[in-house]
């Protein structure tokens, strides 16, 4: 384990180095060979940063050979060191190894004394090859590494640097060339856009799950329908509204409504004007800007099953082809009389989940534990499980107070 430099990192004693071999020669980033043009292809085609790293790595292997190791920091920082690093050689040491080895290296303060830097090396940061070998940073990280030599390239973000690429040789290795450095300056650009990519394309899979998963909970059907009819998104709701819609509330509650989904034929025709109406206004008057057409459907024969229709379009109301965007309610299901009954019960089935609200809403109508276990064909267990969860994720404790959140 490293530790700090009071209590010096134990490691056993390196060999002594070996002469310098061969200088290498100058190389730049030729486009024309083969292997190098497949690892550029696959950073730029890479959907995570593993295969990122992996593809850099086969890069550097190609494009500048015979160096000790490399390291990706995606935390340029390293506020948790060793955390979201990447290694051309696989590393299994502990946290508190890597706390050690960062408060020994001299990297940190000489990067913020110098932002903005592209490209540096371990002479820019210690010139001095004496005062080097007489510190605990040679002693403890370079000579158990086994190297001296090192090129660091840095991606910056509004003043704050966020990743750095180290490329490393050993005692017995060649200094970097002029060739290696303008290499990476070359590689710069090509790294810095591809980790921006998948950070922002992350961001964007973050914002679309907890969206999705958030519409998941709504205790309402949230509908999306192309202009194709193939339907684009629904949730769980959607699918039992569409059910009933199609079946009626007897049979739907035998049929999995995933499983035999269509969307109703009465907002197809309710689309279809609205279609007509949409592109009418457009081709009137193509600059101004249009304000979508809703439409309420109430089910003919179950009157508490209601649905709100629009249209969901992109910028050119001409170009594109609307949406069927469609909101389904159950006012069976919520059932609010009092004043603001209706958003307070929405508040909170929107906290539960599709099961959990099932068993909430029995529990509401007044039966028993062994009611709702045989109305749901569910052990009694689960049931109970499934109110103890809804209580803590309410934080109640008791039936009535449950029975009052949901009337």
């Amino acid at each position: 384990m490293i530790v700090a430099r009071k209590s010096r990192i134990a490691a056993k004693p390196a060999a002594k180095p070996a002469p310098p071999a061969v200088e290498v020669a100058d190389r730049a980033l030729r486009l024309d060979d083969p292997a190098l043009r497949r690892s550029l292809v696959d950073m730029q085609v890479a959907a995570s940063v593993p295969e990122l790293w992996k593809a850099l790595h086969k890069l550097l292997q190609t494009a500048i050979p015979h160096h000790h190791s490399s390291t990706l920091f995606l935390d340029a920082k390293e506020r948790n060191p060793g955390a979201l690093t990447l290694h051309s050689h696989t590393s299994r040491r502990p946290a508190d190894w890597w706390k050690a080895r960062a408060k020994l290296s001299p990297t940190h303060a000489w990067l913020d004394a110098h932002p903005g830097v592209k490209l540096y090396s371990l002479d820019d940061i210690v010139p001095d090859h004496v005062q080097l070998r007489r510190s605990d940073f040679y002693r403890h990280v370079l000579m158990p590494e086994g190297w001296d030599k090192l090129l660091g390239l840095t991606l910056w973000e509004q003043g704050e640097r966020k990743s750095i690429l180290c490329l490393r040789r050993a005692f017995n290795q060649a200094p970097f060339s002029e060739g290696d450095k303008a290499l990476l300056l070359d590689l710069h650009p090509v790294l810095d856009r591809n980790l921006r990519r998948l950070e922002k394309h992350e961001e964007e899979v973050i914002a679309r799950n907890s969206l999705q998963q958030f519409i998941n909970l709504l205790p309402q059907g949230i509908l999306l329908v192309n202009a194709r009819h193939e339907l684009v998104f629904a949730n769980h709701e959607a699918f039992e509204a569409c059910a009933a819609w199609n079946h009626g509330a007897q049979a739907a509650r035998q049929l999995n409504g995933r499983a035999v989904f269509a969307v109703p034929p009465a907002f197809l025709e309710v689309y279809h004007e609205l279609m007509g109406r949409h592109y009418a206004a457009a081709l009137a008057d193509p600059e101004a800007h249009h304000v979508p057409e809703r439409r309420q459907l109430t089910h003919p024969v179950l009157r508490h099953l209601q649905a709100d229709l629009s249209l969901f379009s992109l910028d050119d109301p001409l170009l594109s082809r609307p949406y069927l965007f469609a909101q389904l309610v159950n006012r069976e299901v919520l059932d609010a009389k009092a004043p603001g009954a209706l958003d307070r019960q929405v508040t909170v089935l929107s906290r539960l989940t599709q099961r959990e609200r099932e068993v909430a809403l029995l529990v509401r109508d007044g039966l028993s534990n062994e009611e709702i276990a045989s109305r749901l064909h569910k052990g009694l267990g689960t049931v109970k499980n499934q109110i103890q969860s809804v209580f803590t994720k309410l934080e109640i404790n008791s039936r009535a107070k449950l029975i009052s959140l949901l009337r």
